[in-house]
C-alpha cells in the first residue's frame, strides 16, 4: 500500500475525533439526534482547524444507517461507500478551480435528481470565497430553497469575502484555533499508536510551530520523524527544520540586556554558520519577546505561554530586567528588519543593525529609542542605579535627573537631544544677535556712479522736482533729516513727539517709494529709523553733500561726465532728469499755492518714545500703525 501522510491517515472519522471544536460538534450531533438538520452550513476558520473533516463527518452522519449518538458508524454500506468514493451522493468541490457560473449551473441541474443510495445529496464546496460574483448570484436562489434531499456545506478561510446574501442563508460555525495542549494530546495519541518516541519539550516545540493548526503540526512532526527516525528530541527538530533553538534566543536576549553588541554579532554569525535562516531567528525572537511581554504584564502567565516550568522561570527573570518600552521597541525593530530584509540583497546587515540598535539604545535617536532610554533610566532610579561618575557621591542621582529632563524636553519639542548647558549657551547667544544691520556709505564712495550715490549727490534737486507734482507727500522731505546706506534712503526720526514731517513720511512711505521710482527710474529701499540708533559720524547732510562733492570733483571727472552725457553713454533716467533740471525748475522755493514749509512744519518734531525692544528699523506692518489721516 502506498504511503499515506499522517494527517490523512489520522483524519477524524467521528465528531468525537475532531480536536478543539466541541462547541461545534456538540451542536451538530444534537441536530442529527433531533432530526433538525439544516439545508446550508458555512464553516469558517483558519487552516488546519477541522472544517473539511467536520463536513465529511456530517455528510456521513446524516446518511448513516446506524448512527451512534449522532456520530456515523463508519461500518454500514453507506458510510463505507462515502469513505471509498463509490457512492456519488456526496460531492466535494474545490471552488478555487471551479469558480465559474457554469460550475454552479451543473450543480443546479444535478440537484433535481433524487439521491440514489443515501437519504441526502450533500455538496461540500471548499474555499467558497473563491467563487466569482456571477457564481455567487447563480447559487443564491438554490441555496435559499434547495430540494428537501439536498444539503450544502460551504467551507472558507476568509469569511469576510463571502457576500452577505450567502451568509444570511447559511448556519454559520466559526472554528477556533486549536490550543497547544489539545494539539499535544492528539500528537501523543498518534505517536503512541505508530510507535514514535517524542520528548515533552519536542511536543511543545511542535505544538508551538503548528500555530493553532493540527494539520500543520502533524505535517511538521512527520517531516522531523523522516529526518531523525522514530525517536525525536528538541535538537532533532531544530536540526531538521533549520530553526533557531530556544537556547539561542535566550542567549541573544541576554546579550541585548547586557548591551553586548559583540555577542549579538557572534550569535548571528553562528546561526548563519549552522545553515539557519535569519528570518527564522527573527521569528523566534519575536515570539520570545511576546512571552517576555506577557511575563511583564501578567502575574500568572502560565496559561498564555506554552513552555515548561524551567523555561518560564528563565523568561520571568529576563522580563524583570527589561522595561515594557524596551520590549515594545525591540519587537518593532525586529518586525521592521524582517520586512526590509525581504527586499535587501544582503539581509544579514539588516538584522545585525536591528539587534545592535536594541542592545545599544544610545545610537537610536528615534522617539521610540529615546522613550526606551528614558524608561531604562527610570527603572534604574526606581530599583537603584549604579554610580554614574566617580565625582558623584553614592546615592547622588542629580546626573540622572538632568539626563531625564533633557530627554523629556527633546521628546516634547521633537528636536535632537542636546545637553542643557549647550541649550543655555545657544539661547543666550541668540539674544545678542541684531535683527537688522545698518550699512553706511563711506563718503569717499559718494562720487561713484551707482544709483544711491547719484541720489545722494542730487538730493535737493530731486526732492524739489518731485514736490512740484506731489507736494502733499514729498514736500515734508525738504526739511527732513535723511541719510543713505548701501540699500537706499533712510529717513531719520528724532526722539520725542511725532511731528508733521515724520507723520507724513511714515503714513505715506509706499507713495514716496512710488514717486521716487517714477522720477528716478530706480527702486530705492526707503526706511524709517531713529536718529539715536545711528552713529552721528555715519549721518550725511544731503543738502550740503552736493556742494562738497562738487567742489571736490576734479575737472577731468566733470568733463568726462559731461562728455558721457553728450554721447548718451551710461545715461540712466536720473542722469537725464538732472541734465534737464534747469528747464524744469529754476527756483525750488516757487511752490504752487501758499505753502510755507517752515511755517507749516515748524521745528522738527519727533516720534513718541520708542520701546527699547523695537527693532532698529520699523517694518511696513509697524508703519501702518501710524497711518492716521485725521492728524495730517
Amino acid at each position: 500500500m502506498a504511503h499515506q501522510a499522517i494527517y490523512r491517515k489520522w483524519r477524524p472519522m467521528t465528531f468525537d475525533d475532531i480536536v478543539g471544536q466541541q462547541h461545534i460538534t456538540k451542536t451538530l450531533k444534537n441536530q442529527i439526534l433531533s432530526d433538525a438538520v439544516g439545508h446550508a452550513y458555512l464553516f469558517c476558520g483558519t487552516r488546519g482547524t477541522g472544517k473539511t473533516s467536520c463536513a465529511k463527518v456530517l455528510a456521513r452522519a446524516v446518511n448513516c444507517l446506524n448512527p451512534q449518538n449522532g456520530n456515523p458508524c463508519n461500518e454500514c454500506e453507506v458510510c463505507r461507500g462515502i469513505i471509498d468514493g463509490s457512492i456519488m451522493d456526496v460531492s466535494e468541490i474545490d471552488a478555487a478551480s471551479n469558480n465559474g457560473v457554469d460550475n454552479i449551473r451543473e450543480i443546479k441541474d444535478d440537484i433535481n435528481y433524487v439521491a440514489s443510495n443515501s437519504k441526502y445529496t450533500v455538496y461540500i464546496i471548499d474555499e467558497v470565497h473563491m467563487l466569482s460574483t456571477g457564481a455567487f448570484n447563480a447559487l443564491l436562489k438554490t441555496l435559499e430553497e434547495p430540494p428537501e434531499n439536498v444539503i450544502f456545506i460551504l467551507a472558507t478561510t476568509e469569511a469576510h469575502k463571502v457576500p452577505q446574501t450567502i451568509l444570511s442563508r447559511c448556519q454559520r460555525f466559526d472554528f477556533k484555533r486549536i490550543r497547544n495542549d489539545d494539539i499535544i494530546i492528539r500528537m501523543k495519541e498518534i505517536a503512541y499508536a505508530d510507535g514514535y518516541e517524542i520528548t515533552d519539550t519536542a511536543y511543545r516545540m511542535l505544538a508551538s510551530l503548528a500555530e493553532g493548526s493540527l494539520r500543520d503540526g502533524l505535517s511538521i512532526m512527520e517531516r522531523v520523524i523522516s529526518a531523525s527516525g522514530k525517536s525525536v528530541s528538541e535538537e532533532d527538530i531544530v536540526s531538521a527544520l533549520g530553526i533557531s533553538s530556544r537556547e539561542t534566543v535566550f542567549s541573544l536576549t541576554d546579550a541585548i540586556i547586557n548591551g553586548d553588541s559583540v555577542s549579538v554579532i557572534n550569535i548571528i554569525d553562528k546561526v548563519i554558520a549552522d545553515g539557519k535562516e535569519l528570518s527564522q531567528l527573527a521569528s523566534s525572537a519575536l515570539e520570545h519577546f511576546r512571552s517576555l511581554m506577557i511575563c511583564k504584564l501578567s502575574e500568572n502567565p502560565e496559561g498564555l505561554i506554552e513552555c515548561d516550568s524551567n523555561t518560564l522561570v528563565r523568561m520571568k527573570s529576563q522580563s524583570a530586567k527589561l522595561t515594557f518600552e524596551k520590549i515594545n521597541h525591540a519587537s518593532s525593530l525586529i518586525a521592521k528588519a524582517a520586512s526590509d530584509a525581504k527586499a535587501a540583497k544582503s539581509a544579514r546587515i539588516i538584522y545585525e543593525l536591528a539587534f545592535i540598535k536594541i542592545a545599544r539604545p544610545e545610537i537610536d535617536r528615534t522617539p521610540e529609542g529615546i522613550m526606551n532610554r528614558l524608561a531604562t533610566v527610570e527603572q534604574k532610579l526606581e530599583y537603584g542605579a549604579p554610580q554614574i561618575s566617580s565625582s558623584l557621591a553614592v546615592g547622588d542621582n542629580s546626573e540622572l535627573i538632568k539626563r531625564i529632563d533633557a530627554i523629556e524636553v527633546a521628546i516634547q519639542n521633537g528636536v535632537k537631544l542636546e545637553s542643557p548647558e549647550k541649550k543655555t549657551e545657544k539661547i543666550t547667544e541668540k539674544k545678542k544677535v541684531s535683527h537688522r544691520l545698518y550699512v553706511p556709505i563711506p563718503e569717499s564712495e559718494l562720487n561713484y556712479d551707482y544709483p544711491t550715490a547719484k541720489l545722494a549727490r542730487n538730493w535737493k534737486t530731486t526732492v524739489e522736482t518731485m514736490a512740484q507734482k506731489n507736494k502733499p507727500f514729498v514736500a515734508p522731505l525738504k526739511n527732513c533729516v535723511v541719510t543713505f546706506d548701501a540699500e537706499g534712503l533712510i529717513i531719520l526720526v528724532p526722539e520725542g513727539r511725532l511731528g508733521f514731517t515724520q507723520r507724513m513720511s511714515v503714513s505715506h512711505i509706499d507713495k514716496i517709494r512710488e514717486i521716487f521710482h517714477k522720477t528716478t527710474g530706480t527702486d530705492y529701499n526707503i526706511k524709517i529709523a531713529r536718529r539715536s540708533d545711528l552713529d552721528e559720524s555715519c549721518i550725511l547732510n544731503p543738502f550740503e553733500l552736493k556742494r562738497n562733492a562738487a567742489s571736490s570733483d576734479s575737472s577731468e571727472s566733470q568733463s568726462a561726465a559731461a562728455q558721457g552725457l553728450r554721447d548718451g553713454e551710461n545715461q540712466d533716467k536720473l542722469d537725464e532728469f538732472i541734465e534737464k533740471f534747469s528747464d524744469i525748475i529754476t527756483d525750488g522755493d516757487r511752490l504752487p499755492g501758499n505753502f510755507d514749509p517752515e511755517k507749516e512744519m515748524g521745528e522738527q518734531s519727533s516720534f513718541e518714545d520708542f520701546d527699547d525692544d523695537h527693532e532698529e528699523f520699523l517694518t511696513e506692518n509697524e508703519l501702518s500703525l501710524y497711518d492716521d489721516e485725521d492728524n495730517l
